[in-house]
């Protein structure tokens, strides 16, 4: 695939990939960024459509599908119950910060929806952290683009990739050990 197809249809694909799940599209678009394949503001801006679509659609499938889903499941009542009073306690924070929890996109906004916290609250909140999450997120992909867009630092990649490796492995070692003598991890 060239690159004309790809810029021509990026913001479709950036608005997609947002509204499944989002992080990984917008990292890979700002990183086009670097190489000149996208505007910022079109890959914020798409970002931002689509990573509202998502949450909205998902709230609303909560809404006016999730208690009947519920009713379906009786072995999740219980926990949902306890998970939607502490939600509703703490949902401001919870809405700032529910974007960078992985897998968790979709969810949260469909518990939301069940919990029956006012809508608008709900849009409000998601039209501000979705532009702020955008705007973090694309640039972020933008300086990783710049990062590894330098020769050197591709050719150093494998010493970065063999050094996180040795780290990682002596931090399991190190745990493996306070587990065994008795220390606290």
């Amino acid at each position: 695939m060239d690159m004309e197809i790809i810029a021509r249809f990026g913001p479709a694909a950036i608005a997609l990939g947002t509204f499944i799940e989002g992080e990984t599209t917008v990292l890979l678009a700002g990183a086009g960024l670097a190489l000149g394949v996208f505007d910022f503001w079109t890959v914020v801006l798409s970002a931002l459509a689509g990573s509202l679509a998502g949450d909205q659609f998902f709230f609303w499938l909560g809404r006016l599908k999730g208690a009947a889903w519920l009713n379906g499941h009786p072995r999740f009542g219980a926990a949902v119950g306890k998970a939607t009073r502490m939600m509703v306690r703490h949902r401001l924070p919870l809405l700032c910060a529910y974007r960078f929890i992985y897998g968790l996109r979709g969810a949260i906004p469909f518990a939301f929806g069940v919990s029956g916290i006012c809508w608008r609250f709900f849009l409000l909140a998601n039209v501000v952290t979705a532009a702020l999450w955008s705007l973090l997120v694309t640039m972020l992909g933008m300086h990783a683009g710049r990062f590894l867009a330098d020769a050197d630092t591709i050719a150093r990649l494998p010493l970065f990739g063999a050094a996180a490796a040795v780290a990682f492995g002596l931090a399991v070692v190190v745990r493996r050990r306070r587990k065994r003598g008795g220390e606290p991890t």
